[in-house]
């Protein structure tokens, strides 16, 4: 006799229920599920994001003293000049307290300045200065030619696909 005839089984908070049915009676064993990390798609995205950045930030933060997120305010100034801390933060997907202190260091350093809106005088217009542009400016090949290195080993038709399949992902979570 076959005992999967007498066993049905749901999956529901990390936990699969087993019913087990036998002689009329139905008896409930829970069997918790464990999470591989390394077989989980946000924890393996977090991970290569950190590794990508890391490896990235090295082309800027000993030569121009500007860490990940000062760079990344930098590089959304350089695409949309004028814009708040707000937009920034909707642009980037970046927490709020950090991006504040990155501009804070940023306004310090002069390489951005802050100008009141005056369609909304709680918030500040952010740009780029010369010098935070000319910086901008130099860094972007470094950066660029980083990004080359790490695809190194994907195809053409590879990367192709890879940032497909990116933007497949990112328009399906959007909706």
């Amino acid at each position: 006799m076959l005992l999967s005839r007498y066993i049905s089984n749901t999956v529901y908070n990390c936990q699969t229920e087993f019913i087990l049915r036998l002689k009329g009676k139905s008896f409930i064993v829970l069997e918790k599920q464990s999470l591989d990390l390394k077989k989980f798609l946000p924890y393996r995205l977090s991970i290569l994001e950190q590794q990508i950045s890391k490896t990235i930030a090295q082309k800027y933060t000993d030569q121009f003293g500007l860490n990940r997120m000062e760079w990344r305010i930098m590089a959304t100034l350089a695409m949309f000049e004028g814009i708040t801390a707000k937009q920034i933060c909707q642009f980037t997907y970046l927490e709020k307290m950090p991006v504040s202190r990155a501009i804070n260091g940023l306004a310090q350093k002069k390489l951005i300045k802050q100008k009141i809106n005056q369609h909304d005088l709680r918030q500040n217009l952010l740009t780029l200065t010369a010098k935070g542009s000319k910086i901008y400016h130099q860094i972007v090949p470094l950066v660029l030619q980083e990004e080359k290195s790490i695809f190194q080993p994907f195809s053409k038709k590879e990367l192709q696909q890879f940032h497909h399949l990116i933007h497949k992902l990112c328009l399906s979570l959007e909706s």
